[in-house]
C-alpha cells in the first residue's frame, strides 16, 4: 500500500494520464455515464482475477469490499460480462510474415534489413517468399497471400518475379477498429512497465525516454522524417533479438515458461505557448534542453 503522499502523487499522475483519454472520448462522442460503466466493469473483472482470497470463492460482498461498487450493481454487471476479448493486430498474417521476414537471416541481412525475395526457389533450402510463406505453418496457398499483401500495399512484385517488402510494420490503412486495438494494448504496457519499476526498483525494465523542450517548430517535419528512420532501425534490430529466442522460430531457444516480451519506441511532440526566446540579452539565453531519464 502506498504511503498518503505517494498515493495523492499517484492520483495526479492518472488524473494527468486521464486527460487525453477524455479528450477522444468526448470527441468520439462516449458519455461520461457510458464511461462510468466501462470503468466499473473493468474494476470488477481485474477484482475477481487478481485479488481473489485463496481457496475462496469470489462473492459480490467481497468484490463490493475491493473496489468500493455497491452490491446490486456488481451483480448486475457480473451478469453482464463481455462475450470476448478483442483480437490482436499482432495476430493478423500479415503482421507474421512481415515478422518473419525482418528476423534476420535468410530473410533479412543480420541486423533486420529485409531482403529482396524470389517468388519460388528449386532449391528448398533457398530463401524464397513461397518458403517464408510456408514456414508459418498457415493453410492459406502462397499465392493468395501474395495476393492480399499486394493489395494492402506491404510487399510489391518486380517485373523479373521478386517480392519486396514495402512496409515494416501494418496498421491497416482505412480500418479504424485495427488501430483502436493498439489502443488498447501499446499504453497499457508502457503504463505496467512503469508501475513494475516503481514497485521492484531493484529489477527494472527499460523505460528510456529523450526530452528536449526548446524546439523550433520549423525542425519538426526534419525531426519526424529522422526520426522515423531511427525508430525503424531500432525495431529491425529489436525484431531480430526477439526473434532469436522466440522458440516458434528457433527450437534451441531457451526454455521456460511461455513469456510475451514487447519492445517497442514512438515519437511525441507538442507545440509550446512561447513563439521565440529572445536573443537580444546576453543573460537570456535559451536554457539548454533538458533530457530527462527514467527507468
Amino acid at each position: 500500500m502506498l504511503q498518503r503522499s505517494l498515493k495523492e502523487q499517484f492520483v495526479t499522475a492518472i488524473q494527468r494520464m486521464m486527460r487525453p483519454v477524455v479528450r477522444q472520448l468526448i470527441a468520439y462522442g462516449v458519455s461520461y455515464q457510458a464511461f462510468s460503466r466501462i470503468v466499473k466493469q473493468v474494476y470488477i473483472e481485474v477484482a475477481e482475477q487478481e485479488f481473489a482470497l485463496p481457496f475462496k470463492q469470489q462473492t459480490d460482498s467481497r468484490l463490493s469490499l475491493v473496489t468500493g461498487i455497491n452490491r446490486k450493481e456488481i451483480a448486475q454487471l457480473r451478469r453482464h460480462k463481455r462475450a470476448a476479448e478483442t483480437p490482436e493486430v499482432e495476430d493478423t498474417l500479415a503482421t507474421h510474415v512481415i515478422g518473419r521476414w525482418m528476423a534476420g537471416p535468410p530473410y533479412a541481412d543480420a541486423d533486420g534489413t529485409p531482403r529482396r525475395l524470389p517468388y519460388e526457389s528449386d532449391n528448398p533450402k533457398a530463401a524464397s517468399f513461397a518458403r517464408l510463406v510456408r514456414e508459418l505453418g498457415t493453410d492459406i496457398p502462397v499465392r493468395s497471400v501474395l495476393d492480399e499483401l499486394l493489395r494492402v500495399g506491404i510487399v510489391s512484385l518486380l517485373p523479373e518475379g521478386d517480392v519486396v517488402l514495402q512496409q515494416e510494420a501494418h496498421v491497416p490503412a482505412g480500418d479504424p477498429a485495427s488501430q483502436l486495438t493498439l489502443l488498447g494494448s501499446d499504453p497499457a504496457e508502457l503504463f505496467a512497465t512503469i508501475i513494475h519499476n516503481i514497485e521492484h526498483p531493484d529489477a527494472p525494465r527499460l523505460q528510456r525516454k529523450v526530452v528536449y523542450d526548446n524546439i523550433g517548430s520549423e525542425a519538426l517535419s526534419e525531426l519526424r522524417a529522422a526520426a522515423r528512420r531511427v525508430g525503424e532501425a531500432f525495431i529491425r534490430r529489436a525484431n531480430v533479438l526477439l526473434a532469436s529466442h522466440d522458440r516458434d522460430r528457433n527450437p534451441k531457444a531457451s526454455g521456460g515458461t511461455r513469456s510475451r516480451v514487447v519492445l517497442g519506441t514512438y515519437y511525441f511532440e507538442e507545440l509550446g505557448t512561447s513563439p521565440e526566446p529572445p536573443k537580444d540579452k546576453e543573460d537570456q539565453k535559451p536554457a539548454p534542453g533538458r533530457i530527462r531519464r527514467s527507468r
